[in-house]
């Protein structure tokens, strides 16, 4: 547990001490109370969907358009379960040739061609070969099963390079 963790969890025993002292406490019409809980709920509600951002939960935001691979888990579709698959990938974004940020997990909708160019990548990181990988937009006519989330965004390819050798300076 981290210390920004362990101060909000602290904040919220306090809001809540509060809460029950003014509901047992305070001459306040029950109207008032009643939305006081309510909007206390919906407060907690609201910062746990956000803290799952930040605690390490794969973001649904797009890729960058180049970013360093670290490492893929590939969940594919299983008809039986009725789960529709889904790719998570753990990038740094790069500006230029140097990652910018810590690095991140992406959630992608299971496409096949994504799959494979990933399975590749992973082999040849497996070989000592740090990959780049690249958004680029696809082209054609796009299949049901491209779209993400079946709302007509558009698809992608990723396309995986190997990290060129560093220049060495001059002797």
């Amino acid at each position: 547990m981290t210390e920004i963790q362990a101060i909000l969890i602290i904040a919220y025993v306090l809001l809540t001490a509060l809460l029950v002292l003014l509901l047992l406490y305070g001459r306040l019409h029950y109207i008032f109370k009643l939305m006081l809980v309510v909007s206390v709920g919906a407060l907690y509600l609201f910062s746990y969907q956000g803290w799952k951002q930040v605690q390490g939960w794969p973001s649904k935001t797009d890729l960058p358009d180049s970013f360093l691979l670290h490492a893929s888990v590939i969940d594919e579709p299983d008809q039986e379960k009725g789960t529709k698959g889904q790719i998570f990938i753990w990038a740094s974004t790069l500006k230029g040739s140097f990652p910018v940020s810590e690095p991140r997990a992406y959630e992608v909708p299971y496409d096949q061609e994504v799959h494979g160019s990933l399975e590749d990548a992973l082999r040849n990181m497996r070989n000592g070969n740090v990959q780049l990988g690249a958004k680029k937009m696809s082209t054609g006519e796009m299949k049901k099963s491209q779209y993400r989330d079946g709302v007509g965004d558009e698809s992608y390819k990723l396309e995986f390079k190997p990290l060129p050798d560093p220049a060495l300076p001059e002797k």
